[in-house]
C-alpha cells in the first residue's frame, strides 16, 4: 500500500487487510492492484512464459490463507513473494506446461485510475528494465527485482532467497554494477547508477 506522506490521503494497510481477511472482496481488490504489478515483474524473471497463470495461482492460495495471515505491509510484501518464489520451484520442480486453471472469479479486480495511454507507457518502460534484468545471471536478477523493484530490505530478500544477507548484497552489487555498464555502453539511459545510489541500494 502506499507508503504514509505529509498532505497525502494515507491508505490503512491494516485496515484494508482486516477487510480483505473478513471476505470484502472490495479490500482484497486494493490489495490486488497495489501488490500485482511487483508480483508480474518478478515472475517474468523466474518463470516468463506462465507469469501470468502462475500469478493467479499465487493469489489463489494467498486468497485461502488470508484470514490466518498476520503482519504488516512488509511482512505482507515478504509473505507474497516468499509464496510466489515456492510456487515457481514447485512449477520446475514438477515440469508442469501450464499452471493449473485458476477460476478468475475468485478474484475481483476493480478498474485501474492510470489511463490507457499512462499505463501503455509505463509497461513500455518497464518491459525494457525486466528485459534488461532478465539478461542477469539468475541470482543476481532475483536479488535486484526483490531488492529495488519490489521495494524489500536486504535482510527481507535474504529470508525469501534463503541466503545470508552479506550474500544479498553481494548480489545486488554486482547486477546494479552489471546493469550500469550496459547502459552506459549501450547510451540507453540519460542517468545511469552511479556508484553512491547504487552503494545506498545495496546496503540499505
Amino acid at each position: 500500500m502506499p507508503h504514509e506522506t505529509a498532505g497525502d490521503d494515507v491508505v490503512d494497510f491494516r485496515g484494508t487487510l482486516e477487510a480483505a481477511q473478513r471476505g470484502d472482496q472490495e479490500a482484497f481488490a486494493v490489495l490486488w492492484r497495489e501488490f500485482q504489478p511487483g508480483l508480474l515483474r518478478y515472475l517474468r524473471i523466474k518463470a516468463s512464459p506462465v507469469a501470468e497463470d502462475l500469478a493467479a495461482d499465487i493469489w489463489l492460495r494467498v486468497v485461502r490463507s488470508l484470514p490466518t495471515f498476520e503482519g504488516d505491509e512488509c511482512g505482507f510484501r515478504g509473505w507474497l513473494f516468499t509464496t510466489a518464489r515456492n510456487r515457481v520451484t514447485d512449477w520446475y520442480r514438477t515440469g508442469e506446461r501450464r499452471p493449473d486453471l485458476i477460476e478468475h472469479a475468485h478474484l475481483v479486480v476493480l478498474p485501474a485510475s492510470t489511463s490507457v495511454e499512462d499505463e501503455a507507457d509505463e509497461r513500455s518502460a518497464t518491459d525494457t528494465a525486466i528485459a534488461l534484468i532478465g539478461e542477469l545471471p539468475p541470482d543476481q536478477a532475483e536479488a535486484v527485482m526483490l531488492r529495488v523493484v519490489a521495494g524489500m530490505d536486504v535482510a527481507r530478500v535474504a529470508e525469501i532467497m534463503g541466503r545470508t544477507p552479506g550474500s544479498v548484497r553481494v548480489l545486488c552489487h554486482r547486477g546494479l554494477r552489471r546493469l550500469e555498464q550496459r547502459l552506459v555502453a549501450s547510451g540507453a539511459a540519460p542517468a545511469p547508477v552511479d556508484s553512491v545510489e547504487r552503494r545506498e541500494v545495496v546496503h540499505a
